[in-house]
């Protein structure tokens, strides 16, 4: 299983321990890791990224979203509030992956928390907890990775699917899974 994790740069110097222990974790219990950057990162990371100019922050992009994409779990430590990880949140939820935020102590991730989304895991840990929790979320997670599903469509349904979803911006697959869930909540089914 591959997973995608990341936290904020800026809460490196007062929580690097604790992301080495999860991204020490994900290992251990036999998972590949897709993203060690945030062990590596100094302080200057983002000073060097703004000297190589535009290139460098699409590179940088680019390189976030095809993990976020190719990952089965995206994993995100949030003690510390920051943007780039909320945005790289919502774009895991957008590609309908299962999403784990783990925040420690009290410092809970107050607007994260609000989002009502089915495959959204908020687990909060101590320095005493965090093994329990992560392998807590990871079981969780498991049980939200979606199924695939293959169907028959005729040509004709195939190339409106195209492009309501071109229209849409969206993938075929999200299309059609709006729609289902569109029609469970019309019809209050759980």
């Amino acid at each position: 299983m591959k997973i995608f994790f990341t936290a904020s740069l800026r809460g490196q110097e007062d929580y690097g321990k604790h992301y080495k222990k999860i991204f020490s974790l994900i290992e251990d219990l036999g998972y590949v890791s897709l993203d060690d950057e945030i062990l590596k990162l100094t302080p200057s990371y983002y000073d060097n990224i703004q000297k190589q100019g535009r290139d460098a922050y699409v590179d940088l992009y680019e390189r976030k979203i095809k993990k976020l994409q190719t990952a089965d779990i995206c994993i995100f430590e949030c003690t510390l509030p920051s943007l780039s990880i909320g945005y790289l949140i919502q774009k895991a939820l957008d590609f309908n992956k299962p999403v784990v935020i783990l925040y420690l102590n009290d410092n809970t991730p107050q607007f994260i928390s609000g989002i009502n989304e089915d495959k959204l895991i908020v687990k909060k840990y101590t320095e005493a907890t965090l093994t329990q929790v992560v392998n807590s979320a990871f079981e969780e997670a498991k049980h939200l990775q979606d199924k695939r599903f293959n169907f028959f469509i005729s040509p004709d349904l195939l190339t409106y699917l195209e492009k309501a979803s071109k229209k849409e911006g969206i993938t075929k697959s999200t299309f059609i899974r709006n729609l289902l869930l569109a029609h469970r909540r019309k019809n209050h089914d759980d």
